[in-house]
């Protein structure tokens, strides 16, 4: 990948075959066709609820290290909008089936949910901020496309996810994930070629977190017990 490349491009063909396995994974076909058991959307929902007030804290870091007041007022409305919208969602969907992931005795984070956040949050607090950027991109990259690709197939107004697919197929979300992109491209082509091979790696793992998150609710993944 050289300079001239921009850098979101490049790093979204380079975990193209991640992509595909997401999309053909049996949680994301299943959403699809409206046949995912509630209950596995259900746990997805909770563990996604934990994941995404890590995900927030991580845009704030990122936010406060910016260096660049756009950008930082950037992160900042990104950790705000976008997290309230999606946990809106979460609460209309989950209390009323008695699920509350920040009430008393709710469902911990799965190790998988732990360990995704717990890398964005290393790289946000400690790596270079271009590389804890593009650590945070797949988030948005990957939920939008597999939002457009879901409301490709999910044409019926009744189908039972529709919040969910309405929410991450919105031109508003396409909107902020653009602007995103956008920042880590200016950032990348300033960088060394050395710096921009580490925001592909910490783009790739990301994008392989993405996988394993949905993987971590098919199976139903929980922490060991003694």
């Amino acid at each position: 990948m050289t300079a001239a490349a921009g850098f979101s491009q490049a790093a979204w063909l380079h975990v193209a075959d991640w992509y595909d396995a997401i999309l053909t994974h049996p949680f994301v076909a299943g959403l699809a066709d409206g046949t995912l058991a509630e209950d596995v959307f259900a746990r997805y929902l909770v563990d996604d609820a934990h994941y995404l007030s890590r995900y927030g804290s991580a845009l704030a870091m990122l936010a406060a290290r910016a260096g660049d007041p756009a950008l930082s007022a950037e992160l900042a409305r990104a950790a705000t909008d976008a997290i309230e919208a999606e946990r809106l969602m979460h609460a209309e969907f989950l209390v009323p089936r008695g699920l509350d992931p920040d009430g008393p005795g709710g469902a911990e984070p799965t190790p998988t949910c732990r360990a995704y956040a717990g890398a964005l949050l290393a790289d946000a607090a400690y790596a270079p901020v271009e590389v804890g950027l593009a650590g945070v991109l797949p988030c948005f990259r990957v939920y939008l496309e597999v939002g457009r690709a879901v409301a490709a197939r999910a044409t019926d107004a009744a189908h039972p996810y529709r919040a969910w697919i309405d929410t991450y197929s919105d031109p508003a979300f396409d909107a902020a994930v653009t602007r995103a992109e956008g920042w880590t491209d200016r950032l990348a082509a300033a960088a060394t070629p050395e710096r921009r091979a580490d925001m592909l790696a910490a783009y790739e793992r990301a994008t392989r977190f993405e996988w394993m998150f949905w993987d971590a609710s098919w199976r139903g993944e929980t922490w060991p017990t003694a």
